[in-house]
């Protein structure tokens, strides 16, 4: 009996992993039985075995994530979703690990990945909106076009701050061109500029199906 149980456990957290990925939130109790034919109570029981597990936690009432302990088949790593970066002027980036996302490896391609809430509307012709997660493979080079974590020094600070932007080298003078996907907005133009990764896939906030761009 026991067998049994840890094995529906398992599909448990199989489904939850698995909704994650598609959906960037994890499923409802009530969806997760719907799924697995299971009631309500049954679920609740399996979830709680997984939290003492330490596979998925409870944020408030509703809301569970996974952990970064979490046991995934083979093909999928748990990728770090690491905070907010600007899509409109740069901001400091924030480093501190918020949740840990399933991802497949074949989805993506070999490579360290992390991931970042979009914030603002510069990028939302490229599709990016406020809200969206960017999936960003990490390197420090890029070519040009691409959609890149740039590193930029930051005139109110001694620091550097981040964006989101598309990422051109201006040979000519000597300089780096940070393109926004909004025709709003001017480029940002500076001497020095450190690539921190390139992006290569966004997550949909489905809140974003209302507004006008995304």
């Amino acid at each position: 009996m026991r067998q049994k149980n840890d094995e529906r456990k398992m599909d448990v957290y199989r489904y939850v992993t698995d909704y994650k990925m598609e959906h960037g939130v994890c499923p409802t109790t009530q969806e997760i039985g719907d799924a697995l034919g299971m009631a309500k109570s049954t679920v609740s029981k399996y979830m709680n075995r997984l939290m003492d597990d330490g596979l998925i936690e409870k944020h408030g009432r509703y809301q569970t994530v996974l952990t970064d302990s979490a046991i995934l088949p083979s093909d999928y790593v748990l990728m770090p979703v690491v905070g907010s970066i600007a899509c409109g002027q740069p901001i400091l980036a924030i480093e501190e690990v918020e949740e840990y996302i399933p991802i497949n490896v074949g989805l993506l391609g070999y490579g360290e990945y992390f991931g970042l809430i979009a914030r603002g509307d510069s990028m939302i012709d490229a599709g990016i909106c406020d809200g969206d997660t960017v999936y960003v493979r990490k390197q420090s080079t890029a070519i040009d076009g691409e959609i890149v974590v740039a590193m930029v020094e930051d005139e109110f600070s001694d620091g550097w701050s981040a964006t989101l932007k598309r990422f051109y080298r201006d040979m000519k003078n000597n300089r780096y061109i940070l393109h926004p996907e909004n025709s709003s907005l001017d480029d940002i133009i500076v001497e020095k500029v450190h690539v921190v990764g390139v992006a290569v896939r966004v997550l949909k906030n489905l809140e974003n199906t209302k507004r006008r761009f995304c």
